[in-house]
């Protein structure tokens, strides 16, 4: 959900009902807990390799240099801002990102003033992966003792709404489902927007008019006003911001963009001009998302290639018995921000000369040579896609690369079809373990594998990655559905 915050600096740092008391010691708790456990987990490293808690002068000065670089990474990685209502799988993955530069840092520093001979490898990769667990662990205990103790209502934020728009209706209800959010609508005032009261916005209360607000403001302590108004009432916002000049609260604007058919929707700021993103990939919805992708393509590519080479050599034996030709088949793909690449596969049909329009294979398809068949069957032709990850053109998970021919048929045919094209495609995907791989005879066929693709997007994450290489395992590799 879209929400623009339009509280001023001033009032967002000088109200003491912002930042709870639980707030403000879970954030102090955390800053010296991560100092701890990066200077024990250190210890613990050296105790395990030397059987000794005083450390040399050589470690003592490691462990000064680490802990100072831990404290410069984790203030520039966003560790220490609020996570409220943000996914715990996302906070770790920054921890991993900033724990993981502490130590970049390090070893770019103990090359510089050589101290890579007074200190031992084997202790640092102890002290990694020790104290990775250990601010893991410690980061998972405190959320989720924080989302309990919101759960049953302490540190939960009060927020009314002015207007009840769809936005605040799926808001209320999610709210409502997820109490450790630690957010509590507590009632709206009515605007000539208002959609009509319904089962789920029935236990909200109606506050009055909006000339009510400062009445109400006055006489009851909230720590957020949402203001859901079309956004064309841009006078209407204006006097309500004005009237809430006098109280230091977080003011948050919540437009109703559904209809504008959105893609991983945020908002920033560019110079001092607040922006809207209405539409965007992973790459530009999180920092994180280009490194960790690009890493766990990287590894996964690098590692399946040092397991399946001589499966890849075995293979291109076959092809090459199996009729004249190449090994390889290239077909134009569009892949990320719809640029072209050639897309590699084992060729699996006997060398024809194709149309303008390129014809899916079906089941009975006489181009289809018999190792052929058999490579479809199994999903073995795509393995060459492999350096294509290698080279940066794919990823190991992403929307399937369809032909570029097939691109300019569909696109006109399928609601945001190219918004395909925000992330790199992929090996496997999303839409290919839910069923929807192989021949599209149908358009809706092709429509339901695109909600699974613009599905993938909005969704991502490293353990939905996993996940559905996992599945591409158990339920894709001998599909019957590939022809």
């Amino acid at each position: 959900m879209l929400l623009a915050d339009l509280s001023s600096t001033t009032y967002a740092t000088s109200s003491p009902r912002l930042l709870s008391k639980y707030s403000a010691a879970a954030d102090l708790l955390l800053r010296v807990s991560d100092i701890v456990l990066v200077v024990g987990s250190g210890l613990v490293a050296y105790w395990l390799r030397y059987g000794q808690w005083l450390p040399g002068p050589g470690y003592r000065a490691a462990l000064a240099t680490t802990l100072l670089y831990a404290i410069i990474c984790f203030s520039v990685f966003p560790l220490y801002r609020s996570w409220r209502g943000r996914s715990l799988g996302r906070e770790l993955v920054v921890l991993g990102l900033a724990w993981t530069g502490v130590f970049t840092l390090f070893a770019v520093h103990a090359l510089i003033v050589q101290m890579g001979e007074l200190v031992s490898r084997l202790w640092i990769g102890s002290w990694y992966l020790g104290g990775f667990v250990a601010l893991l662990l410690s980061r998972t205990l405190l959320r989720n003792v924080l989302n309990r103790l919101r759960s049953q209502g302490m540190d939960v934020q009060r927020v009314v709404v002015i207007g009840l728009r769809h936005p605040v209706v799926k808001l209320h209800h999610y709210l409502r489902k997820n109490t450790w959010v630690g957010l509590q609508i507590v009632g709206y005032f009515k605007s000539p927007y208002d959609v009509a009261v319904g089962e789920q916005t029935q236990s909200l209360e109606c506050l009055g008019e909006p000339e009510d607000l400062e009445d109400f403001l006055s006489r009851t302590p909230v720590e957020q006003v949402w203001i859901s108004l079309p956004l064309g009432e841009r006078d209407g916002i204006k006097r309500l911001l004005a009237a809430l000049d006098r109280y230091p609260i977080q003011v948050k604007l919540v437009p109703d963009l559904f209809d504008f058919g959105m893609l991983n929707q945020s908002g920033e700021q560019i110079g001092n001009v607040p922006v809207i993103n209405l539409r965007q990939g992973g790459v530009d919805r999180d920092n994180y998302f280009v490194v960790a992708k690009t890493l766990q393509d990287k590894l996964v590519a690098l590692g399946a290639l040092l397991v399946l080479w001589p499966l890849l050599l075995a293979i291109a034996i076959g092809v090459k018995l199996s009729s004249p030709g190449p090994v390889f088949f290239r077909q134009r793909r569009h892949g990320l921000g719809g640029r072209e690449f050639n897309m590699l596969k084992f060729r699996s049909m006997r060398v024809h000369q194709e149309t303008d329009k390129i014809t899916q294979a079906t089941k009975t398809d006489p181009r289809i040579t018999k190792f052929g068949a058999f490579l479809r069957r199994s999903s073995m032709d795509e393995l060459p896609q492999i350096f294509n990850v290698l080279g940066g053109s794919m990823s190991i998970v992403g929307p399937r690369p369809h032909a570029a021919q097939h691109n300019s048929y569909y696109q006109s045919l399928i609601n945001r079809y190219m918004q395909r094209h925000y992330v790199k495609p992929g090996i496997t995907g999303w839409a290919q373990v839910n069923g929807f791989r192989g021949e599209t005879p149908e358009l809706r066929t092709m429509k339901k594998r695109v909600q699974y693709d613009l599905d993938y997007i909005r969704r991502w994450s490293l353990w939905l990655d996993i996940k559905i290489i996992v599945l591409t395992a158990v339920k894709v590799l001998g599909q019957k559905t590939a022809y």
